[in-house]
């Protein structure tokens, strides 16, 4: 049997690249719960819904949409499979932050087109994953 390489589970430091299934948003409520009281980043091809809670056993969970009127199923698929992609390797620009300032934040990566490369998509998820970092810090701050 062979083994697996180190590079996909840890990066340079003691970051894990793994994204478990309990850290993925689901159900019909979490999502009416998002979309009803949350605040958004938005990008050129990708924004981002975010909704923090008081209480950390909240935890963090994040979700990825690509809406029908972005293309067929084989697009959305493959747009919703980059994102998740982009953020595995990126996560742990956001996720510490939690546990840090002790807040539950859920969070959905939404696609405005499909048929984006990888590099967009990562460049563009980097980009909100920090913006939304300084967010919270500063909201942290200001509290």
């Amino acid at each position: 049997m062979r083994e697996k390489e180190l590079s996909n589970l840890t990066g340079s430091g003691s970051h894990r690249f793994t994204l478990p299934k309990s850290h993925i948003l689901r159900g019909r409520r979490n999502f009416e719960e998002l979309f009803s009281s949350s605040s958004f980043i938005s990008n050129k091809d990708i924004y981002i819904r975010y909704a923090t809670y008081p209480q950390a056993s909240q935890k963090y969970l994040v979700g990825f949409i690509a809406p029908k009127k972005t293309g067929t199923a084989v697009q959305r698929n493959r747009t919703k499979r980059l994102m998740r992609e982009a953020y595995r390797l990126n996560q742990h620009i956001i996720t510490e932050l939690p546990e840090i300032a002790d807040i539950g934040l859920h969070y959905a990566f939404l696609a405005k087109r499909a048929s984006l490369s990888f590099e967009t998509v990562q460049h563009q998820v980097v980009q909100l994953l920090e913006q939304l970092r300084e967010r919270l810090t500063s909201n942290q701050s200001l509290s």
